[in-house]
């Protein structure tokens, strides 16, 4: 392997690979469709190989599909979580499970020649793959693609697909969890002496900060009001300790660059043993507009000493709110989005907050609310292309459109495009009134 292993950003390899074998389609009836998350996490690799690699896959399939679409998409796989084969041709995903999260990317193509013959054909070529040239006049061999990709700790296979079809799976680690297993005897911890480190009432909070001056700070006053505090040396390490430590807390300095604290928090998210452990990011931003969008997702602007940090986290550790008591609420107008958001405080929920229909996209992966309250302007902006976005990302979320006045057909039209439902913005408390009353309904039928 050539390349030296870097943060890639992932987005950025699949744009360019789509630049670089555009020439390729010439007059075959087929069209590129890439769909990719606004945010993904960066994976381990180098750039320029991984787009290679991406670039060959991508043309390997253009070359298989005689007319329709090649579908370049990307999104994360959870932790010990292994991908369904609908019909094998080479390779497997099996050791996936061992490890993740990972960053899936799929190529498919459909309307192909012969699917017999192009499945048998890539048989013949994987089976003699030690005897092929390592490039070709479009890139490299299928051998030469998986051998980068397992050298970067991922894998790479191939799958038939009913209705003539075939898909590329490359599967790389995320950059964020290359350190899964932490080997706590060589990690720095800092536990209050005054306390037991097994005491029933501690709280142990795990502190990731690439600033060492803060490292220590935070560590001494955290641990002065009675928590026990164990400090990640950097991001890369907090998915190990947050694995086998089970923290009540978890401190992230989002001024953190390798890799980014929202990167860590997208990949605790993905592991079954991290994602229900509460996330407080703290900032140094200091623009006080800013600091108050932040502070509705979970976010603390770094103060003069760490008095509000230290309310914030008593906060978080005495209300035992778990994340999926999250609202997301999509609103551009500020005065609205400001009443929107102390109603659903006052019915205990925490909120995260978008003024469009990016930022909550990006929020709503990162973060994957329990309710999503959005503008209906937005919502029926591009033919609810937001509404049918956000549902993507998960069926369980429930989406509501608010408006002042909607119409039947608009009614029907945001429903059908993946809206849970509507409600008039100035009847909100009666939705989140009925949403708690169902809730406690759910809790007592699976006691």
């Amino acid at each position: 392997m050539d390349g030296l292993v870097n943060a890639v950003e992932l987005p950025r390899s699949i744009d360019a690979s789509i630049e670089r074998i555009a020439g390729l389609i010439g007059e075959k009836p087929v069209t590129l469709i890439a769909e990719y998350p606004a945010h993904l996490p960066a994976v381990e690799g180098d750039q320029e190989e991984l787009t290679h690699v991406l670039s060959s896959v991508i043309a390997k399939v253009i070359a298989l599909t005689r007319d329709g679409e090649v579908h370049i998409g990307a999104e994360l796989l959870a932790a010990g979580d292994t991908p369904q084969i609908q019909i094998p041709v080479n390779g497997s995903p099996g050791n996936l499970a061992k490890g993740g999260p990972w960053a899936m990317v799929k190529v498919t193509g459909s309307g192909l020649l012969s699917l017999g013959m192009n499945l048998e054909t890539l048989k013949q070529e994987f089976s003699h793959s030690k005897d092929q040239p390592r490039t070709y006049r479009d890139g490299l061999s299928i051998a030469a693609c998986i051998e980068v990709t397992r050298g970067y700790g991922g894998e790479l296979w191939v799958e038939g697909m009913p209705g003539e079809g075939i898909r590329f799976n490359i599967a790389l680690p995320l950059r964020a969890a290359r350190y899964g297993s932490a080997d706590l005897s060589s990690l720095r911890r800092m536990v209050a002496t005054s306390l037991p480190e097994h005491d029933e009432d501690t709280k142990t909070i795990l502190l990731m900060t690439e600033e060492e001056g803060l490292q220590e700070l935070l560590a001494n006053d955290l641990s002065q009001v009675g928590h026990r505090v164990i400090i990640a040396p950097n991001g890369a390490n907090v998915l190990g300790i947050a694995r086998s430590e089970h923290p009540d807390l978890i401190l992230l300095d989002l001024d953190a660059r390798d890799p980014t604290g929202f990167d860590v928090a997208t990949v605790l998210k993905q592991d079954t043993d991290a994602r229900d452990i509460p996330v407080l990011f703290i900032t140094s931003i200091a623009d006080p507009d800013v600091g108050i969008r932040m502070g509705a997702v979970s976010f603390v602007v770094r103060p003069e000493g760490t008095g509000k940090l230290l309310s914030a986290i008593g906060a978080v550790l005495e209300s035992g709110i778990s994340p999926s008591s999250r609202v997301l609420v999509v609103e551009p107008n500020d005065v609205t989005r400001e009443t929107i958001i102390h109603m659903i405080q006052s019915h205990g929920y925490r909120v995260t907050e978008a003024r469009g229909p990016e930022e909550a996209l990006a929020l709503a992966e990162r973060l994957a609310p329990r309710i999503i309250l959005i503008n209906s302007k937005i919502a029926q902006d591009r033919d609810y292309w937001i509404l049918r976005s956000l549902r993507n990302i998960s069926h369980d979320i429930d989406i509501f459109v608010l408006a002042e006045v909607l119409s039947e057909e608009e009614r029907r039209v945001a429903i059908s495009r993946g809206a849970s439902g509507y409600s008039q913005t100035g009847r909100l408390r009666e939705l989140l009134d009925a949403l708690e009353e169902r809730k406690g309904h759910q809790e007592e039928s699976h006691p």
